[in-house]
């Protein structure tokens, strides 16, 4: 490549030397070719066209469309007519493109039939010219009335909003981008033979390096996909040659995951799974493809893709690693629009998962004292367009701020760690990356998307918070219905294997996705704007209460909620609502109550929208409604017997093979326990003589069932029962196993009425109940909040609640421990607590609740003391 090369000057030559060769693949109800030749014609005649329009060089052209020939065609035409191209995101509300407009003094724009409304809009009043490229230009003279451009001479003004606020134009000179495009080249990593599938926007400077201009420049092939639907990538990929896939993380991640997928749906999925895993470590210790072979059944719907590049954003190291265990090649390259943009890639030869590789040649880069990475290099920019004094606080002696920090390997492979103005310092001076927070909790199924962010208080962050989208779909069909509740079970298993200062301490649900850039980055900004700002004032949903089923559901939210609330067909019972599982199960009732029906337990937990509990109604009540049914309350419930199949998962009674295991599986575990943990046990005194009580412990461990069963007389543990949840009393042994320790598996988050019901024909059997009113087991140690479903069994049905305290076991076997400790262990009962007096309007059950944790925590300072 020439030194002096600007883009118009290598396009001519390109074109001329690959005239009759093929630069792009279009499909338009069937697949056709554009040769070189035929595009330099469009091009030029565009650039004619341009001229004779009055275009002068150095004025500004703005392109609004989607990934199309024509764009290509523009872009080109432009710089041949000696123009500047101003690249814009077609999906700008016509208000921002009017404001990039202004701001860059556009000659004109061009636009195409899709974006043409949009353009009308911005441009009304401006003057400025509208070019449709997608309409026929007339064949120009000839090329020889064009301006000469000079390597320093500005090729586009790029405007970025990024990941950080307000969008700045970036200039870029045709030495800055020719450069860049001439260190890939020199890299090795595409050649003339390449064909390249382009499915990200142009208007971003990666893919028009990676999948325009560098493709231009070698004579290679762009394939342009027809969607983004992995689909239509994949035909496109298998029927037009395409051998190398330009992506952004979120794409290979999804393709990743549908690989994996039907992978853990074929029967010898725990084979396959087990081959991943050698292949992994053999392609990373040797670089041997065993991938190729093992999985070429998958590989053969990708046709001859040589490799998968990665940039836009930083790429999960897992995603990478399974990728090429399963046999694809995986190159993740860093990059900025500032720096033309690309300037390091992991080399074909040596990758390393969680790099951004090594610098490209000629640029050169440098960390910081502060951590921050420094550019130099021909590709890096010469400034902001009309901003001075943004452009002089970006340069550090020559050196461009990128705002990313990282470190470099002894062997020069960059490594970044997050950015510079989100890292997030805590009171306690620890410094915390989002993104290093956000990879753990993103394993958990449920979460679709998080980001995390800092609680402030006083300007100073005290805790991470995290702003979670839930993954609604797999909610549902894993009959989630207290997506919060669910949700802080995983969040705190996750959190127990993370440092204190880099666990998230709360949580808020969404359901928007998280506003990112065109190439998936998080924007962070508009998150915590978002977060501050007050929720607007919302019309009332006429179409709710003007259809008499939906009117009658409006009813029973405000009667259960017990306040005047706006309700919308769209709203999530949980995310806008803030139904927990209780109040979901009243929901219920009172939806049984008002269109006299006996729903299904699980019809609850199916619905997640005000406009999906309207459409299973209507779909229940199948044209016919009933009236006049009396009003269920918690008594009602409580009052009615479980099922006959439920009554045998309780096991009233054993037969004398069952009560000889029993005692025999009892006398060891009580004897393990009581000189394993040097079981120290006061208030027995408090335990009455006969049922019908429940115990009521804190719960830190999953020994604690254990530890208040054998601090009970041999003869009261034979009357205590326990709730478990069913996902771990499935098999032969387990449920047999539950049998004889008188646990009763059910899932209460998807069937809490039948749980509750269970709950009181035990009670009223004249048996005990332990229950754990924190609904799972502390993270560290604290007490957490007690559920009011312990106040509506122990309320209505007149029961005593022994409170009870357990110190130790959280050190013995903590959440996430895989073995016992040995040490001593204390258990101590106090009086029973019967009913309580509340203030009016108060929640009785909720306050007994309150109430019930106050009496633990009191026991647990006397424990102390």
């Amino acid at each position: 490549m020439q030194k002096n090369w600007t883009i118009p000057g290598a396009f001519r030559e390109s074109a001329e030397r690959y005239r009759d060769l093929i630069a792009f693949n279009i499909l338009d109800r069937e697949w056709k070719s554009i040769t070189y030749g035929e595009f330099f014609a469009l091009s030029a005649a565009m650039a004619f066209f341009f001229t004779d329009e009055g275009l002068a060089k150095g004025q500004r052209v703005a392109i609004l469309a989607e990934n199309r020939l024509e764009w290509c065609a523009a872009y080109m035409a432009i710089q041949l007519a000696g123009g500047i191209a101003v690249p814009i995101d077609m999906h700008l509300g016509a208000h921002e493109v009017r404001n990039l407009l202004l701001d860059s003094e556009a000659w004109g724009v061009c636009f195409s039939a899709e974006t043409a409304g949009n353009v009308a809009e911005a441009l009304e009043g401006t003057g400025m010219r509208e070019i449709r490229i997608d309409s026929p230009f007339p064949q120009g003279p000839g090329l020889s009335g064009f301006p000469e451009v000079s390597p320093d001479d500005i090729a586009s003004i790029i405007y970025t909003s990024g990941t950080t606020g307000n969008p700045k134009g970036v200039i870029l000179t045709h030495g800055n981008l020719c450069s860049d495009a001439k260190a890939v080249m020199d890299a090795g990593i595409v050649t003339h033979e390449d064909s390249i599938l382009s499915i990200l926007p142009f208007h971003h400077t990666y893919p028009f390096m990676c999948t325009f201009l560098v493709p231009v420049f070698l004579g290679a092939t762009i394939t342009l996909s027809p969607g983004m639907k992995a689909a239509d990538m994949i035909a496109a990929i298998r029927e037009r040659g395409v051998t190398v896939l330009v992506a952004v993380p979120r794409v290979l991640e999804l393709m990743r995951n549908g690989i994996l997928g039907r992978i853990r749906e074929n029967r010898f999925s725990v084979i396959l799974l087990g081959l991943m895993r050698l292949s992994s470590s053999v392609r990373r210790r040797f670089d041997i493809n065993l991938g190729k072979l093992i999985f070429s059944s998958v590989l053969k719907n990708f046709g001859g893709l040589r490799f998968c590049a990665s940039g836009g954003a930083r790429l999960d190291p897992s995603v990478m690693s399974d990728l090429e265990a399963l046999g694809f090649t995986v190159l993740e390259g860093y990059g900025l629009t500032e720096t033309s943009p690309v300037i390091t890639f992991n080399p074909p030869e040596k990758r390393k998962p969680g790099s951004a590789g090594k610098p490209l040649p000629g640029a050169d880069i440098m960390i910081g004292e502060d951590g921050e990475v420094m550019v130099k290099g021909p590709m890096v920019f010469p400034g902001y367009y009309r901003n001075p004094e943004v452009t002089e606080a970006s340069f550090d002696g020559g050196w461009f701020l990128t705002g990313d920090l990282g470190s470099k390997d002894p062997e020069g492979y960059l490594y970044i760690t997050g950015r510079k103005k989100e890292v997030i310092i805590l009171s306690s001076g620890k410094t915390v990356y989002p993104e290093d927070v956000e990879k753990p909790y993103s394993s958990i199924r449920l979460i679709k998307e998080i980001c995390v962010t800092g609680m402030e208080k006083d300007g100073v962050a005290e805790a991470l918070h995290g702003i979670i989208v839930p993954d609604m779909d797999y909610a549902r069909d894993s009959f989630i219905g207290n997506i919060a509740e669910a949700l802080r079970w995983k969040i705190n298993g996750v959190s127990q294997g993370l440092p204190e200062y880099m666990r998230i301490k709360g949580f808020t649900m969404r359901q928007e996705p998280l506003p990112r850039t065109p190439l998936g980055k998080l924007r962070r900004f508009m998150v915590e704007a978002e977060m501050a700002r007050p929720e607007p004032e919302r019309p009332a949903d006429t179409s709710l209460v003007e259809d008499a089923v939906g009117r009658r559901v409006f009813e029973c939210i405000r009667a259960v909620m017990k306040e005047e609330v706006s309700v919308h067909s769209t709203d999530n019972l949980e995310l806008d609502l803030g139904f927990d599982s209780l109040r979901r199960l009243e929901f219920l009732t009172s939806l049984e109550d008002a269109f006299s029906l006996d729903l299904p337990e699980t019809f609850i937990a199916e619905v997640q929208t005000v406009g999906d509990v309207v459409e299973g109604l209507k779909a229940q009540l199948m044209g016919g409604e009933t009236s006049g049914k009396r009003k269920t309350t918690w008594a009602d419930i409580l009052a009615k017997d479980p099922e006959e199949a439920d009554k045998k998962e309780i096991a009233l009674s054993f037969s004398p093979l069952e009560t000889c295991e029993a005692s025999i599986i009892s006398f060891f575990l009580r004897s393990f326990i009581g000189l394993f943990f040097r079981l120290d046990i006061e208030g027995e005194e408090n335990i009455p003589m006969s049922g019908g009580y429940i115990i009521a412990p804190n719960h830190e461990s999953y020994l604690d069932g254990f530890l208040i069963a054998f601090s009970l007389s041999p003869e009261a543990s034979r009357g205590l029962y326990f709730i478990g949840f069913q996902t771990y009393f499935t098999g032969t042994i387990t449920s047999g196993l539950a049998r004889l320790a008188h646990v009763i598996p059910i899932d209460p988050e998807t069937y809490l009425q039948r749980a509750l019901q269970m709950s009181s024909f035990v009670l009223r059997q004249g048996k005990a109940m332990c229950i754990f009113p924190e609904g799972g087991r502390s993270i560290d140690g604290n007490l957490m909040p007690f559920k009011k479903g312990i106040g509506i069994l122990a309320l209505e049905l007149q029961t005593p609640v022994i409170p009870a305290h357990i110190e130790g076991s959280f050190e013995a076997m903590p959440r996430g421990a895989r073995f016992m400790r040995p040490g001593r262990i204390r258990v101590r009962f106090g009086k029973p607590l019967s009913g309580i007096e509340v203030a009016a309007g108060e929640d009785k059950y909720q306050a007994f609740a309150d109430r019930l944790k106050a009496e633990v925590q009191k026991l647990a300072g006397k424990q102390q003391g």
